[in-house]
């Protein structure tokens, strides 16, 4: 019914801004406060689908089942956050341009300070590939077009073009992420339920420090 301050809590609140890892994007980090409350909310996740638990441990105060309180993310990580997970959408679409359609995701880590893509190719990207496609990224990303979100059924976005992940589950109604512009047509479509930029600019460069093999037919960088 309770926690105190140096306990580890997990808390569940009708309502909350923050993200719950999902789709290779970390969970956001935060505060929970109220009068005399203070808590530090570590990481978010999603135990149960939907559902959003707060990893936290109560730093000051005692918390009770019933509290009103006051949910706050880290906004500065989450900026972050959204420029990595923008440049992996932009990063998917130059592959596959440059590498051709067979290439498709088949991992991903979106976090503050990187992000590692993991996709189909059945060997290893030479230095010309990573320089053009490196270049075609900022290149976007120096036009500073601003991202469009959609909401649509899953049948409708596919029919858009959207590119959907294998695998993954759709609901009834998901969100379409449109980057960027090339030889007038949309550079990046796809479903996701990530967080973004609202303008490709915001995510200042892209750079590939390492390229290497995870399994067979597999890379990552």
């Amino acid at each position: 019914p309770e926690a105190h301050a140096g306990e580890a809590v997990t808390i569940i609140s009708n309502q909350t801004p923050f993200y719950a890892e999902s789709g290779g994007q970390m969970g956001d980090t935060g505060t929970i406060t109220a009068p005399g409350l203070s808590i530090a909310v570590s990481d978010t996740s999603k135990p149960l689908g939907r559902l959003h638990a707060h990893v936290a441990r109560v730093e000051d105060g005692v918390v009770r089942v019933g509290d009103a309180v006051r949910l706050a993310i880290d906004a500065g990580r989450r900026a972050q956050l959204r420029r990595a997970h923008s440049a992996t959408h932009l990063l998917h679409a130059a592959l596959r341009r440059r590498l051709g359609g067979h290439v498709t995701q088949k991992g991903s880590l979106v976090a503050p300070d990187r992000l590692r893509f993991d996709f189909s190719h059945p060997h290893a990207l030479t230095p010309e590939d990573i320089a053009a496609i490196e270049a075609e990224v900022n290149a976007r990303i120096l036009e500073n077009s601003p991202v469009s979100t959609r909401l649509m059924t899953p049948e409708a976005a596919v029919a858009a073009g959207a590119l959907a992940l294998f695998g993954e589950k759709y609901g009834e109604e998901v969100r379409v992420l449109s980057m960027g512009q090339l030889d007038g047509a949309d550079y990046s479509v796809e479903l996701c339920g990530g967080t973004h930029v609202g303008a490709l600019g915001d995510i200042g460069l892209m750079r590939i420090v390492s390229e290497s093999a995870v399994a067979a037919g597999v890379r990552r960088v």
